[in-house]
């Protein structure tokens, strides 16, 4: 078993509240961020809105990684643990994931910071793709922080100032 702490960070123009609300508006992610090889939408989410406690399943076609919201402070933090078994071919593997949040101002803009925590379980003779996995979640995280990016900072600059989404 291994671990590992990615962080991913993106300056966005936007207030944290927008950004907030985009991450938090889980059943909707589709306006922002499209499928990908990891992600292919969120459902299952209960209680809606999200808050602290909602449980949440995501999927992809690595399969499913049932999860739950672990912190919620609007505008500045939420936290999000699930779980993932990996099974690919001969791949297979448990994936333990948790991402936090924080949303810090920065003038007009917005620090977005991405912080990972990745546990990865896989047998003692699979340990040499386990930096291939790694890998793919560096690529997937470096895709949604882009995508959320672009979809913020497309939007007209006056909905900021209704902190709507």
């Amino acid at each position: 078993m291994s671990t590992t702490h990615p962080t991913f960070t993106e300056l966005i123009e936007g207030s944290p509240q927008t950004i907030f609300d985009l991450i938090a508006d889980m059943p909707h992610y589709g306006r922002w961020l499209p499928g990908s090889d990891a992600f292919g939408g969120t459902s299952e989410i209960e209680p809606y809105p999200v808050r602290l406690g909602t449980t949440y399943l995501d999927s992809g076609p690595l399969g499913q990684r049932p999860g739950s919201v672990t912190e919620y402070d609007p505008p500045k933090h939420i936290a999000f643990h699930h779980t993932m078994l990996l099974k690919k071919g001969l791949l297979t593997g448990n994936v333990e994931v948790n991402v936090r949040y924080t949303f810090e101002p920065v003038e007009h803009a917005t620090n977005v910071i991405r912080a990972l925590d990745l546990t990865i379980e896989m047998p003692w003779y699979l340990k040499l793709v386990e930096p291939l996995v790694l890998r793919a979640f560096r690529k997937e995280n470096e895709r949604l922080m882009a995508e959320l990016k672009s979809y913020v900072e497309a939007q007209p600059k006056h909905r900021d100032l209704h902190a709507s989404s």
